[in-house]
């Protein structure tokens, strides 16, 4: 369903947030051309599902959900080349 305006960033943004998380520097290439069908920009409406579940709430943010996928697989993650 995607968090609207509420849960969003950019790749880079996303790349920048992990990095923090865990304290090390991520191996990325940025390439210049987008990849087919890649949207440039998407904040998905979330109106519709409010209406129906107006008790309904996002609670988690994109820095709470970066964290807690850490927290639940940095124990089995092996860094690159430490294999």
């Amino acid at each position: 369903m995607g968090g609207g305006r509420f849960s969003n960033c950019s790749m880079t943004e996303a790349i920048g947030l992990c990095e923090e998380i865990t304290g090390s520097e991520m191996d990325v290439t940025l390439e210049p051309t987008a990849r087919i069908g890649d949207h440039r920009w998407w904040i998905s409406d979330v109106a519709a599902f409010e209406r129906d579940y107006p008790d309904w709430r996002l609670t988690f943010g994109v820095r709470d959900i970066l964290e807690a996928i850490h927290a639940e697989h940095a124990e089995t993650w092996v860094p690159s080349g430490a294999a």
